[in-house]
């Protein structure tokens, strides 16, 4: 990246030394092609990297007050500062100093009395190599989120699949969706010991979420698309999307091994959707902590948007009776303890059911 007269940035170089005469020396070595700041001691020194951080730091091991291992412990033990790489300056060419200095993140070695050239050719190799690992780094992110688009996008083109095949659940997957978001994100702050939800477990459950009932593409449309409420056999029917797309999702995660880690939560979704707190729900007939954490919020979501939305055999229910129906099926079919939990976010269900009212859609069952 240049600066605004186009003019390549210098790179800065943080030189910690208590020997004045070191400090001139080596300002003095690399002052014509870097940007260079001194610190004669270790605590000076933290105290500069609070207010700048340099591409790299030439660090002196014998200082009275804080050495030059007790100042690379503070440097790599913080977040800020563990990237910017570390030459030792020692007088003393010790095999187990010289261990000690590399266990603790440092990068190379300079010996003393100094010499110009060998300063600036290490300085120069790892600020190459800096660069280039920033470089890399940089381009592995930006793979990544292309990945990430790619994959989202794919997600959403599958959940679709489902939504144009049955115009009639309208937004259920948008919905259900956003009430799973509400009730996971509200576990990952609540951080409760018998409910172990962290970062990446949530986003995942976020982004399976959609495909909950991806299984209903195999479901016959006799049944699927019925204006009227089902047989008893046609039920026991339509109960198999959960297992068919089980059988879907185990596919691509046969196909991409460990990079299927989000499509375990989306199985365990698909799978586990419709089972019930007490063991009477399907297909595994699981019960209680047995049901994994993301189907029982998938649970909540599903049955909320179920009761809230009109169907052709039956008329939709407010929020306020939808949760008085749902409370006297906490123990019953839902967890009890997430529907405790989750006291505080049904409120916002509303507002996500307000916005994507299925009356804001086309007749083709397509979004305005």
């Amino acid at each position: 990246m240049r600066n605004d007269d186009g003019a390549l940035p210098l790179f800065s170089i943080l030189v910690v030394d208590d020997d004045p005469t070191n400090l001139r020396l080596l300002q003095e070595i690399l002052r014509r092609e870097y940007k260079v700041y001194s610190a004669p001691s270790g605590g000076k020194a933290l105290t500069f990297l609070e207010r700048r951080v340099p591409d790299l730091v030439l660090l002196d091991v014998e200082m009275p007050g804080m050495n030059g291992y007790e100042f690379i412990g503070r440097l790599k033990g913080d977040g800020r500062w563990r990237a910017i790489p570390v030459l030792f300056l020692t007088a003393q060419e010790d095999r187990d100093k010289e261990e000690l200095a590399f266990s603790l993140g440092a990068v190379d070695y300079i010996l003393k009395p100094i010499s110009a050239g060998i300063v600036l050719s290490r300085v120069k190799l790892h600020l190459e190599l800096g660069a280039h690992r920033k470089y890399l780094e940089h381009l592995v992110e930006h793979k990544t989120l292309q990945l990430q688009r790619a994959q989202d996008a794919i997600l959403d083109i599958l959940a679709n699949v489902t939504a144009f095949r049955d115009s009639d659940t309208g937004y259920h997957i948008q919905r259900t969706t956003l009430y799973s978001q509400l009730l996971i994100e509200n576990l990952l702050e609540l951080g409760h010991p018998d409910y172990p939800v962290d970062r990446n477990y949530a986003d995942h459950v976020i982004k399976s979420a959609k495909l909950h009932d991806i299984g209903k593409v195999a479901v016959p449309d006799s049944i699927l698309l019925k204006p009227a409420k089902l047989s008893m056999a046609e039920f026991q029917l339509i109960k198999l999307h959960t297992t068919y797309g089980a059988r879907m999702i185990d596919d691509a995660i046969a196909n991409l091994g460990d990079d299927s880690s989000f499509l375990h939560v989306a199985r365990e979704i698909v799978m586990a959707h419709h089972e019930w707190w007490n063991g009477l729900g399907y297909p595994d007939r699981l019960s209680g902590m047995a049901i994994p954490i993301s189907a029982r919020v998938m649970a909540i979501a599903d049955v909320y948007d179920s009761l809230r939305s009109h169907r052709p055999y039956k008329m939709p229910l407010t929020h306020e009776e939808t949760l008085i129906i749902m409370k006297r099926e906490t123990g019953s079919h839902f967890d009890p303890h997430l529907m405790e939990f989750s006291a505080k976010v049904f409120d916002s269900f509303e507002a996500v059911a307000a916005e994507y009212h299925d009356e804001t859609r086309h007749n083709d069952g397509l979004p305005i």
